[in-house]
């Protein structure tokens, strides 16, 4: 029975010694029983396998185990094969060893099969090693179980290393989603595609894309993952600033004043910019082909088609004017011009067109024209001959009157239409005039067509041009020759001339009135001037438009009430006086001139202090008194660059008495501080040195003090206090 086994089949003693060997043993190895029992001293065993084979049996038959050992034995064909041995011990029932009996499988075929396998594994790997990627191999569990080299130089890890904390090289930002998406394609045996950050061996966190193949079994289970990782920091990179750039050439396109289209090779349009858009309240796949022509004012519209198909077919620019339709309806005059883009062959590959606005110009032109007209019109229904002369007195155009008048053309005209006696004073006023450039008057006699000569008074001014020089020369001559009246007039005018030139000495005061108006007038010139921004704005801003033009009727008011209040001032009139609230004077002397402190870069830090007490002052002159204070600190700060620029306004309560100032970091004074409040007394190359002297006379008519202090660090402070009505808190 035994001998019926393909197996080799041998019993040995308890001390090891073979007893018995069935016939497969006996065949194989080509030996005796008694040949065999001499196992370890012949070449049964292959020596490579010996001394491990004994120290095997020698520690089983020491410890009565059983062994299982896999060894290369050789034939009796002299050929070594592998053979899987398992000894068993047999016991008695006290467990004495009876015998061994021992199996032995001939595994050679698997053997070799198995190094075949790792042959070929090992140049899997090195194939695997040798691609230009980063591979790995997970199982359904999604622990790793193999990297091949360049993933492990990449990530600075081992095999082991990595199986143990695969999670650790994902950058944190990128591991949850990671981690749910791979649990997502598992559970439902997809591919995977991501895109996240993993650890290089430096330490930086690089861009990769991974691309995961699970393996499935028969029930579309997911066993084992293929992963492949590909390092696209660059790429993204790149892409990150290509896209940046276009964002950057998208807004710099989105911010050129004007319409931008462009147009592929065959004409069609593919592209408008934001203001396209805008302005025609399309969106971007609507106005696409030829659909923009539709936007057309349908005067023009067929023309315009005809002329962009030739310029097309041609290769030619466009350069045009047409109406076009505005999101609300509205057709407006657009210049249009369009150039080819030409390849190194001359073919055109796209077109790029430029649109601007130009409906408010062409109406400007269009007035104008009216204008010119009108003042054509104008010029030849004035009561006076007029002309106009080129730069060296030369005649070049007259009106009518000049013409029925003298009896002759402008090219007619001459010296001799002058009377003889006024021709060398005339010439030489006109010498003298082509000198200077000055404006020049004169009075005389010009022939009529009828040969009487009647006298003129002959007004001329000079037309200059960017640079500065005379361009031409523009003449008024009006009759006076009967005209006794105006002879009368021009002596009064002379009478008035002299009183004026007696009063100039009081030039000094009529420049501190406008110095104290200066600031409600330059406030009425700024508002206007938002106030004509907002009705530019296309279409007009009438809110905003219309609180500037309350602003510029409430600095109106202020200025008049500044002048009647100066002039009672001077009068010593008594103010008018109300209860305020100092807190809110000051909130409305910022505001007024918050441009010009805003212009000036210059920051306000206010320190009011609260539920100060109402006083009884008159609202103006405090208010000029203040603007006069910030507007001479504004002045004084004008030359600072070495610092910011800073003004503090505060105000509290001393006493029976309300106390502020005016602080500034400007360049102060090296004068004593009382001499500023003199009349006449100024630091500044233009003031007139009116300004403080008239805000100590409204403090102190107010019962009040006003002082100045240099600081210690920089510029100046003023201060000036204000009486509390007894009664009043």
């Amino acid at each position: 029975m035994v001998d019926g086994l393909s197996a080799l089949v041998a019993v040995l003693t308890p001390d090891g010694t073979v007893d018995f060997v069935n016939r497969q043993v006996l065949d194989y190895f080509g030996k005796t029983v008694e040949e065999l029992k001499e196992w370890a001293s012949t070449d049964a065993v292959h020596p490579d396998d010996l001394s491990r084979v004994i120290a095997v049996w020698t520690r089983s038959l020491e410890d009565g185990k059983p062994y299982d050992i896999e060894l290369r034995q050789r034939g009796a064909d002299n050929v070594y094969r592998w053979f899987h041995v398992q000894g068993l011990p047999v016991r008695d029932e006290e467990g004495r060893i009876l015998r061994w009996c021992v199996l032995q499988a001939n595994i050679d075929e698997r053997k070799l099969a198995e190094e075949a396998l790792r042959e070929s594994e090992r140049e899997l790997r090195q194939l695997v090693d040798s691609v230009p990627g980063m591979i790995a191999v997970g199982n359904a569990k999604g622990e790793s179980e193999y990297l091949n080299k360049r993933a492990l130089d990449y990530l600075d890890t081992t095999a082991d290393e990595f199986g143990e904390r695969p999670m650790t090289t994902v950058h944190p930002d990128d591991q949850e989603l990671l981690m749910n998406e791979w649990m997502r394609c598992n559970e439902l045996g997809q591919p995977l595609d991501l895109v996240h950050r993993v650890r290089r061996f430096d330490g930086v966190y690089r861009w990769v894309h991974v691309r995961g193949e699970p393996l499935l079994d028969d029930r579309g289970r997911s066993v084992r993952w293929y992963y492949v990782f590909t390092d696209i920091d660059d790429q993204k990179r790149a892409e990150e600033a290509l896209r940046e750039s276009e964002h950057e050439l998208r807004q710099i396109i989105d911010s050129v004043p004007g319409i931008i289209t462009t147009a592929d090779s065959n004409g069609q349009q593919d592209y408008g910019n934001k203001r396209f858009l805008d302005y025609t309240g399309a969106t971007a796949d609507a106005v696409t082909g030829l659909d923009g022509l539709n936007l057309i004012h349908p005067d023009e519209k067929e023309s315009v088609t005809n002329e962009w198909l030739r310029v097309w077919a041609l290769g030619q620019p466009l350069d045009l004017d047409h109406r076009l339709k505005r999101f609300d309806g509205v057709y407006r005059w657009m210049h249009v011009r369009v150039e080819p883009l030409l390849d190194d062959r001359g073919r055109i590959v796209r077109w790029y067109g430029l649109l601007t606005d130009i409906d408010d110009q062409r109406k400007a032109e269009q007035a104008l024209r009216r204008s010119e007209d009108h003042l054509r019109l104008l010029v030849e229904t004035i009561p006076a001959l007029v002309s106009r002369s080129k730069a060296d007195g030369s005649l070049d155009y007259v009106d009518r009157r000049v013409v029925d008048y003298t009896g002759r053309e402008m090219e007619e005209i001459s010296l001799d239409v002058i009377h003889p006696d006024d021709q060398v004073a005339h010439v030489q006023k006109w010498r003298q005039a082509m000198e200077t450039g000055e404006p020049w008057d004169d009075t005389y006699r010009i022939r009529r067509a009828d040969g009487e000569f009647r006298w003129f008074y002959d007004r001329v001014e000079p037309l200059r041009d960017a640079e500065g020089r005379v361009a031409s020369w523009y003449a008024v001559k009006v009759d006076i020759h009967d005209s006794r009246e105006m002879e009368e007039a021009l002596r009064s005018t002379r009478r008035k001339l002299s009183t004026a030139m007696q009063i100039a000495t009081v030039a000094e005061l009529s420049a501190s009135i406008a110095h104290e108006i200066n600031q409600p007038l330059a406030s009425v010139v700024t508002n206007a001037h938002a106030a004509e921004t907002w009705l530019s704005h296309d279409p007009p801003n009438l809110e905003r438009a219309r609180a500037t033009l309350e602003r510029i009727i409430r600095d109106g008011h202020s200025a008049a009430e500044v002048v009647r209040r100066i002039r009672a001032l001077f009068k010593e009139a008594a103010p008018i006086k109300a209860l305020l609230e100092i807190n809110q004077i000051v909130a409305e002397v910022l505001r007024v001139l918050s441009e010009e402190l805003r212009d000036n870069g210059i920051v306000v830090d206010m320190q009011m202090q609260d539920d100060l007490p109402t006083i009884e002052a008159d609202r103006v002159q405090i208010q000029q008194t203040l603007i006069n204070l910030v507007h001479n600190a504004i002045e004084a700060m004008a030359g600072v660059t070495d610092r910011a620029k800073s003004l503090r306004l505060s105000s509290w309560r001393q006493g029976e008495e309300l106390l502020i100032q005016v602080r500034d970091n400007g360049s102060g004074i090296k004068d004593d501080p009382a001499l500023i409040f003199e009349p006449f007394f100024t630091t500044k190359g233009s003031g007139m040195g009116m300004g403080l002297s008239i805000s100590r006379s409204i403090v102190e008519a107010h019962g009040g003090r006003i002082w100045a202090t240099v600081n210690e660090d920089d510029g100046m402070t003023f201060s000036f206090t204000l009486s509390l009505v007894s009664g009043l808190d």
